[in-house]
């Protein structure tokens, strides 16, 4: 856990005291992380998951029929019964499906709308910015025992997946989506990283059932943030 989070408890909200101590260190790291990208290196690393162990991803789009709202979140029967003004996963779910992902190849039984209510419980669902950033560093470490670590250079994170520890990676959506109209993406997509082929990563995303094989140094240019999940 980042040392400006340790004894702040499971709410996403800060004392401002705390928020400046976290956005400070926050960025420490991705001056770091910038840095190294920009130096260039080499990443032909091999190594990781096999197809075998990577679990189906949660595609957010396929549930429509929960809410996830700042308000509240619950499992409807229907999508029709969704309140007028409310979000669903379909929505904003991106973070929540990724973190599922993870917590499946760790063997978690855990479901989707269980964790929602957590992260909503707990402040992380916003009225308009999706899920905060910051679940990411409290939420796997302080609920399910799995440590996460923001990334800092190019070796630290293809270490890490060759090591068989994925990497939640938040990335911009018009890039992992350039076929589509920008006008209808979201902001950002998480995506999970399992393994490394030479020049190309192995990655699931929350708007597709299988994986996805991309150039590792485009990924690595378009990582906005990214941990490496250890257990």
């Amino acid at each position: 856990m980042l040392k400006s989070l340790e004894n702040t408890g499971l709410d996403a909200r800060l004392t401002p005291e705390q928020y400046e101590l976290y956005k400070d260190e926050i960025s420490v790291l991705e001056k770091s992380w910038k840095k190294d990208i920009a130096t260039g290196c080499s990443t032909r690393f091999k190594g990781g998951i096999s197809d075998f162990f990577i679990p189906t991803p949660f595609c957010q789009y396929d549930y429509h029929n929960i809410v996830y709202d700042y308000r509240k979140c619950i499992n409807l029967k229907n999508p029709t019964q969704v309140p007028a003004g409310f979000k669903t996963m379909a929505d904003g779910g991106t973070i929540p499906c990724a973190l599922l992902s993870v917590l499946s190849y760790y063997k978690f039984p855990e479901t989707l709308p269980v964790l929602g209510e957590l992260l909503v419980t707990h402040g992380y669902r916003t009225a308009d910015k999706g899920t905060r950033w910051i679940a990411l560093d409290k939420i796997p470490e302080m609920v399910y025992g799995i440590q996460t670590q923001i990334q800092t250079s190019v070796f630290g994170f293809c270490e890490s997946i060759m090591f068989g520890r994925p990497v939640i990676a938040i990335v911009p959506a018009t890039w992992l989506h350039s076929d589509f109209p920008s006008s209808g993406l979201p902001s950002n997509e998480c995506v999970v990283v399992w393994r490394l082929e030479g020049k190309n990563a192995v990655l699931t995303n929350t708007s597709s059932h299988s994986t996805l094989t991309v150039n590792l140094q485009d990924l690595l240019k378009n990582v906005k943030r990214a941990w490496s999940c250890i257990k």
